[in-house]
């Protein structure tokens, strides 16, 4: 493949960007690590237990909270300026975490370990405010509309923002503006298609969740593509991430209602549309005021599937789509990446350097505006990846035009060898230059993606996926028991619990909550922008 992966105009390219003059610039963005996790008890059981009092509030504590069940841990790091800055707070999280769990482990995969019915499946908690309740409800319509067991998967998500020196350059080279709201959000939604444009790439280097527990699936519905290796394991042999495939983490719901990434303004007219439009299927669900937040194609903005979300922070009440349309895109959130299973923080370093590259690489790019027909074979070659991403003659589309996924993976190393020369000054033994090497191995070795990896730990060890996961879960609390906090750090993070369970407790009792038994239906604040459009 002579062309390169995404198109390029001559006039205007900020590819010329990519130079030692600008190295700085670009070196200077900032990062941010969440990462999901289920507890499981001794049996690679998923925990029915509460989230453990020592974690604090799921509601109110800044760093640890819960994400769709009561038993799925969510860490959210600190902005860092660095990403072993993001890494290193990340570790102290998940150590704090293992020196206080007993008895119980963090599950390492992103499918979920062995679970019991989905009545059995406890919703996050938090508590009796209108914010917590507000949480419950929209959790429990997740439940009703998606099913419990596939809101238990788990992930990664890696949030970045460019620096503003590298971002006004930009601004000032393609659009002859100087860098405001409207250019850096234009910015992001640039970046944001290519992403897209690449992502099959990445599905198939960071795919890690071919095998499934067979308590996830029903009795009697096992999708053609999965195949039974033992008593109590699944596998889709082809497969690089069942975590972002049809049984995971997508929607057909979703997919007839397309959400533009062309600029701003198209992504929160869409979005305005499916947050206050009834789907005749979900008003069933309506029974209890409890049941779901409302009957439309989406509850709140977050309930939207994607691979990557331009965000800006909410203030106070504030609906997601009304802060990015006020304060425009401050930083993206990359949502693909699996949970690495040999790490005991789900993700290792060379990732995140790789993807900060890629992002780079990304956002200096040409990128031309999507049509309905482009975004279709996105999710097409999102299917396609997922499932079968591993065979060696699949193919996927780019600009229309079907090429071998291998050749795609092949053209972006070729792309960005030089990109991680440059950011690392030529020294081969820089992060970007090792990130790009561990992932080269993989196109090279294709025994070493994620997948084929957990596969073979498998076959050598004749173990089940739960036994599999157990295992490495007692491991990694064992490496994180190691990990040294010093008394001060132990402190911090007793303090930031205690003060978060403060924090819900004053919450309530300035609203009454915690005595009231008969409390009113929650009330969504409607989209400003609903109204103008």
């Amino acid at each position: 493949m002579k062309s390169k992966l995404l198109k390029s105009k001559q006039k205007n390219s900020t590819l010329s960007l990519f130079s030692k003059e600008y190295r700085d610039c670009l070196l200077k963005s900032k990062h941010g690590l969440e990462r999901e996790s289920v507890r499981v008890d001794e049996k690679a059981f998923l925990s029915q237990t509460p989230h453990p009092k020592f974690l604090g509030s799921s509601l109110t504590h800044p760093l640890i909270k819960t994400d769709f069940a009561e038993a799925q841990i969510e860490y959210a790091t600190n902005i860092h300026k660095t990403i072993p800055d993001a890494l290193f707070e990340l570790t102290e999280l998940h150590a704090f975490t293992a020196k206080k769990l007993h008895q119980e482990f963090l599950w390492p995969f992103s499918m979920p370990p062995v679970l019991p019915k989905e009545n059995k499946i406890e919703v996050g908690q938090y508590g009796t405010s209108i914010e917590g309740r507000k949480k419950t409800i929209y959790r429990n319509g997740l439940g009703h509309r998606y099913g419990k067991k596939m809101q238990t998967i788990s992930g990664v998500h890696y949030n970045i923002s460019f620096d503003t020196c590298m971002l006004s350059v930009v601004s000032e080279k393609r659009f002859q503006k100087p860098l405001s709201k409207e250019t850096k959000s234009q910015i992001y939604f640039d970046t944001i298609r290519n992403f897209y444009r690449i992502s099959p790439a990445l599905l198939y280097l960071f795919g890690s969740s071919s095998l499934i527990d067979d308590t996830f699936v029903e009795i009697g519905k096992l999708p053609k593509n999965l195949k039974r290796i033992d008593s109590k394991t699944l596998n889709a042999p082809d497969a690089t991430t069942l975590r972002l495939s049809s049984i995971g983490y997508t929607s057909k719901v979703q997919g007839k209602h397309p959400i533009s990434v062309n600029s701003l303004k198209e992504y929160a007219t869409d979005m305005c549309h499916v947050v206050s439009k009834t789907y005749a299927p979900y008003k069933k669900y309506n029974t209890k005021p409890t049941n779901q937040l409302n009957d439309f194609v989406l509850q709140l903005e977050n309930e939207y599937y994607s691979l990557v979300r331009p965000k800006q922070v909410p203030k106070g009440e504030e609906r997601v789509v009304d802060a990015l349309m006020d304060r425009g895109v401050e930083y993206l959130e990359i949502r693909l990446l699996d949970l690495d299973p040999f790490s005991a923080i789900g993700v290792e370093e060379t990732r995140l350097y790789f993807l900060n590259m890629v992002l780079l690489y990304c956002m200096l790019n040409d990128s031309p505006k999507a049509d309905l027909v482009e975004m279709a074979n996105w999710r097409k070659n999102q299917e396609v990846t997922t499932w079968f991403g591993r065979k060696p003659d699949v193919k996927v589309s780019l600009f229309e035009k079907e090429i071998p996924l291998r050749e795609m993976v092949y053209q972006l190393f070729v792309e960005l060898q030089p990109i991680a020369d440059l950011l690392d000054d030529n020294d081969a033994n820089g992060p970007f230059s090792k990130a790009w090497e561990a992932q080269w191995e993989k196109w090279d070795d294709p025994s070493i993606l994620g997948a084929t990896m957990s596969e073979l730990d498998l076959k050598i060890h004749s173990n089940s996926f739960r036994e599999f996961g157990l295992a490495l879960a007692k491991s990694h609390k064992e490496e994180l028991l190691s990990v040294q906090l010093s008394p001060n750090r132990m402190k911090y993070y007793e303090d930031l619990s205690e003060q978060s369970i403060y924090e819900q407790k004053k919450i309530e009792t300035l609203e009454g909550s915690h005595l009231k038994k008969n409390q009113k239906p929650i009330q969504i604040k409607p989209l400003k922008l609903c109204s103008e459009v």
